[in-house]
């Protein structure tokens, strides 16, 4: 053990009283790194009753017997501590959140201590970019949904199949994969991939898309006619998709797909919102199925040239762009610049639980290396399969000794692959199109008129842990105000009348847009 002495040895509890006096504020959330014997832990509950108290821990078992005293507590062994955080810290609490140290543990643990801040640096700045997002894409999320759910005609639920899944990302390792090689899998694709798979004529037996920005609807330009979709109703999706194609709903669990969903009967996936469209598809194959899945331009790094499988939307929109003044090669360089924000996204696989990553593996040569994924090469099972219907057709010559009768064989080996049970999608009825304008207009009207009043009598409903339909709403219509409304919920003047503003006006342009 640290020679130093963690707490005083005469007043251990004073000690503590006078820590919690300089906290500042009345913190939702404060996160206490190695709290030692946990005497600031009743100190703080008393002081503020309704905050949350997390201790992080530099040693995966000193000081355990205290550990009841905590919220939640963090040691080395569960894993990623950003991870953690951000599964405690709701990103509009931020601001809200306090992280403190106890200098004594710092000095006794330098090592664990350098380590654990580092760490927390890199969870605040990925809660700050969550934030970012949600101001940026709020309305569109919302008016996204709201357009989604009126467009959606042909409602469709999944059946996984008894294949094994080829998960396709966009990535540049995409273009090594063959059409062969895909013929024993279930193909799930993110919609950038689309192109480049249907142009290498591999069938697609899913395109997932969640993105929400205008630029996610070009990848949907050459998705061939009947392939199903899978997305979030906060998906950027084409309306003409909508009316071609069978669709399954994917369903994040919040306030408004739900109240949406219930009210049209429509059956939505259950789905785990994720940074990337790669990771939801990931996390859909793994709660949904059993069966193994196979990465395939999964990079997760920024690549040297093309940034992605050829052809894509991004490459075509570059070279439009490109002159003299402006070559190819430095639209490349600042896209793969931009690409940094890929290591975040390899670091959630490689905290995927191991009973997880036993069923992922890798196909294909490059990107960010993930040692906890297995690599497979699916040319090699393209040899096995090859051998094997040769033998196969070598027996039925024997038995029938025929041509007819090997030709016989051969198609019914190929075609015993094709026909497995594979992925698929089934439609089921659904309200009419109006009847589904009315759904929402109904419920725009109703929130336009309930968020102003709660904002005016009980702003502190705002601020609870329990999701609410109110909060939802508010915090798409103005991400920025509802925070601000969260930080002061006693302002009853500038934070109250500028997020009451915030949400008259999106909902009225909605309504109006629709009604128009």
């Amino acid at each position: 053990m640290s020679p130093f002495r963690l707490h005083s040895k005469y007043n251990p509890h004073k000690e503590a009283e006078q820590f919690t006096s300089a906290i500042e504020g009345n913190p939702s959330i404060i996160v206490i790194t190695e709290p030692g014997e946990s005497y600031l832990a009743p100190v703080l509950q008393s002081k503020f009753p309704y905050a949350k108290r997390i201790a992080v821990r530099y040693n995966e078992t000193a000081f355990s017997d205290s550990d009841h005293l905590w919220d939640a507590v963090w040691r080395p062994g569960k894993g990623s501590l950003p991870f953690f955080l951000l599964s405690h810290i709701p990103d509009e609490k931020l601001g809200a959140t306090r992280f403190l140290s106890w200098k004594a543990a710092d000095k006794a643990f330098p090592d664990a201590a350098d380590t654990v801040w580092k760490n927390i640096r890199y969870a605040i700045d990925m809660l700050t970019s969550v934030m970012h997002t949600r101001s940026f894409f709020g309305k569109k999320w919302l008016k996204n949904t709201i357009d989604n759910f009126i467009n959606l005609e042909h409602p469709a639920t999944l059946r996984f199949g008894a294949p094994d899944f080829i998960l396709a990302g966009a990535g540049p390792s995409l273009e090594q994969l063959a059409a062969a090689q895909t013929a024993p899998y279930s193909i799930l694709a993110v919609s950038s991939a689309c192109a480049a798979l249907t142009a290498r004529h591999i069938p697609i037996d899913l395109c997932i898309s969640t993105d929400a920005g205008y630029w996610a609807l070009p990848h949907f330009d050459r998705l061939p006619a009947g392939v199903p979709i899978a997305f979030p109703l906060e998906a950027a999706i084409p309306a003409q998709i909508l009316k071609t194609h069978p669709s399954v709903p994917l369903s994040y669990n919040s306030p408004l797909e739900t109240m949406l969903f219930t009210t049209a009967n429509l059956q939505p996936l259950a789905a785990r919102e994720n940074g990337t469209v790669t990771g939801t598809a990931c996390e859909l194959l793994l709660q949904h199925t059993d069966r193994n899945i196979i990465l395939a331009g999964v990079d997760l790094a920024a690549a040297k040239g093309f940034t992605h499988a050829r052809p894509h939307a991004s490459i075509s929109r570059l070279f439009t762009a490109a002159n003299r003044l402006h070559p190819l090669a430095e639209a490349l360089a600042v896209q793969n610049f931009a690409a940094q924000s890929l290591e975040t996204y390899r670091q959630w696989f490689l905290q995927l639980p191991p009973e997880s990553a036993r069923r992922l593996f890798r196909a294909g040569t490059g990107g960010a290396p993930l040692p906890n994924i297995k690599p497979v090469d699916l040319t090699a099972d393209v040899a096995k399969n090859a051998q094997s219907v040769d033998r196969q057709v070598g027996t039925a010559v024997h038995m029938h000794n025929t041509q007819s009768g090997r030709n016989h064989a051969l198609a019914g080996q190929q075609n015993s692959t094709r026909d497995m049970t594979r992925l698929s999608a089934a439609l089921y009825p659904a309200p009419s199109r109006q009847e589904r304008t009315e759904i929402a207009l109904s419920l725009l009207n109703t929130l336009r008129t309930q968020i102003p009043a709660l904002i005016a009598t009980k702003p502190a409903r705002l601020a609870e842990d329990t999701a609410t339909l109110e909060k939802q709403i508010c915090a798409l219509c103005s991400y920025t105000a509802y925070c601000n409304m969260i930080k002061n919920p006693t302002d009853t003047t500038k934070a109250q009348t500028n997020l009451t503003e915030q949400v008259n006006c999106m909902l009225g342009a909605l309504i109006k847009r629709i009604e128009a």
